[in-house]
């Protein structure tokens, strides 16, 4: 398998938005990622009932740090609520979603390594709507994950 990476260097400063994917009722800043990255860094906005469906994310590790509003997590079989403050952790290998809860948008941001989850986010976010099973399966070989099951509903 081969992972899509761009090529721009990793430097110290400000982390400015490098780009915007929209998918799933998620709206996702990418911060840091790609080229020589040592992690990916998302500010993400997540609309009230959507969000990412179960998935298996195989050789990445994820902090997700909520800032805004309250997201609703599946980990494993387990089912968290996050609110504003919260940090989660879920390592690699352990099937995980979220959705937001609430009457607003839910924000939070995700630190993932190794750095590879911005190029998975842009790849569905090109994606033709409605989305074509295929393409997102073929999507999701190629940023090594899984998607298992449905978004995670209250």
């Amino acid at each position: 398998m081969t992972v899509d990476r761009d090529d721009t260097p990793c430097r110290s400063g400000l982390l400015t938005s490098q780009g915007q994917a929209c998918f799933s009722g998620i709206t996702a800043d990418s911060l840091l990622g790609g080229g020589d990255a040592p992690c990916t860094v998302m500010a993400m906005t997540v609309e009230t009932g959507l969000g990412a469906p179960a998935h298996i994310s195989f050789d990445e590790d994820k902090v997700f740090h909520v800032t805004d509003g309250a997201l609703l997590f599946l980990i494993g079989e387990d089912r968290v609520r996050g609110e504003a403050g919260d940090h989660i952790l879920v390592t690699k290998g352990v099937t995980h979603g979220f959705s937001a809860l609430g009457e607003g948008p839910a924000r939070m941001t995700l630190v993932s390594t190794p750095s590879r989850h911005d190029g998975f986010f842009r790849a569905l976010s090109d994606l033709s709507v409605p989305h074509d099973p295929g393409e997102v399966a073929a999507v999701c070989e190629r940023f090594h994950q899984a998607i298992v099951g449905p978004v995670v509903q209250p």
